[in-house]
C-alpha cells in the first residue's frame, strides 16, 4: 500500500469523517483529538488539509517538533501545499542574529497567503508566531509583480527596488540585492528561494528566469514573478 492509498483508507474512517464534519460547523470553537501517535498526526492532518475550505495552521511545541511534523506532512502532500513558517532568527529572538533563509521562508508564506492560494497549510511554532508581521495591505503595497511580455520601463523597476531598500551590487548572492547588466536585471526577492533574472527588450519584459547563485547560470523559466522586500 502506497501513501496515497493509505491516506484514502484513513480518510474513510468514521472518526476522521466526523472530525471533518465538525470543522465545517462554524458553531464549533474547540475540538480535541486524542490517540494520534507518531506519524498518525501527520496523516490525520493531511486529510484535514485536503478537505478544508481555507488555509490551516499547525502550531507545534518548538522548532524541532515543527520540523519533524513538516517533513512528515510533505511526504504525504508534497512541498507545494505545505509551508514552513520559522522564526527570523538563527537560534532565538534574544540572540538577535537573523537567518536570511528563514526570512525568505517567512516572506514566502505571507506572500502566498496574501494571494489567496487554495489548499495551503502552514506549519509553525510559538517563537515564530511571537514575531510581528506586516498587514495584508502593507504586504500588497510593497509587492512588485512582473510577467513575461509586460511593458514596463527598466528604470521604473530599479527605482522601485531602491525604494524597497534593495542594495545595488555587482553580483546578486543574497536576498535584498539587485544588479544591472545591460538589458538584464538580477534581483533576489525575500519571497523566493532563488534570485530572478529579468531580461528586457526595450520597454518589454522579454523573459524571466531563476538562476543559481553559485554559478550565476539560469535555472527555470517563469511566466510571472513577485518581488517582495524585507518586511
Amino acid at each position: 500500500m502506497n501513501i496515497t492509498e493509505l491516506q484514502q483508507s484513513y480518510a474513510s474512517h468514521p472518526n476522521v469523517e466526523g472530525v471533518c464534519r465538525l470543522l465545517k460547523d462554524n458553531s464549533v470553537r474547540h475540538l480535541y483529538c486524542g490517540g494520534l501517535y507518531a506519524s498518525a498526526a501527520s496523516l490525520f492532518s493531511s486529510v484535514l488539509v485536503q478537505r478544508a475550505t481555507c488555509p490551516l495552521v499547525f502550531i507545534l511545541g518548538d522548532m524541532e517538533e515543527a520540523g519533524y511534523f513538516y517533513h512528515d506532512l510533505t511526504q504525504i502532500l508534497g512541498t507545494e501545499q505545505v509551508l514552513f513558517f520559522p522564526s527570523s532568527f538563527r537560534r532565538a529572538i534574544k540572540y538577535g542574529q537573523k537567518d536570511a533563509a528563514n526570512e525568505i521562508l517567512r516572506t514566502e508564506v505571507l506572500s502566498r497567503l496574501q494571494k489567496g492560494e487554495e489548499g495551503l497549510c502552514v506549519v509553525t511554532y510559538p517563537d515564530a508566531l511571537a514575531e510581528k508581521v506586516v498587514s495584508r495591505k502593507e504586504l500588497g503595497d510593497n509587492t512588485l509583480k512582473l510577467h513575461a511580455g509586460e511593458r514596463v520601463d527598466m528604470n521604473f523597476v530599479t527605482d522601485v527596488l531602491r525604494s524597497y531598500g534593495f542594495e545595488y551590487v555587482d553580483y546578486v548572492y543574497e536576498p535584498g540585492q539587485y544588479a544591472v547588466r545591460g538589458s538584464i536585471i538580477d534581483v533576489f526577492s525575500f519571497s523566493s528561494e532563488y534570485p530572478f533574472r529579468i531580461d528586457f527588450f526595450g520597454d518589454e519584459v522579454e523573459s524571466v528566469r531563476t538562476f543559481e547563485v553559485e554559478t550565476q547560470l539560469s535555472k527555470e523559466k517563469k511566466e510571472s514573478i513577485v518581488i517582495v522586500p524585507d518586511l
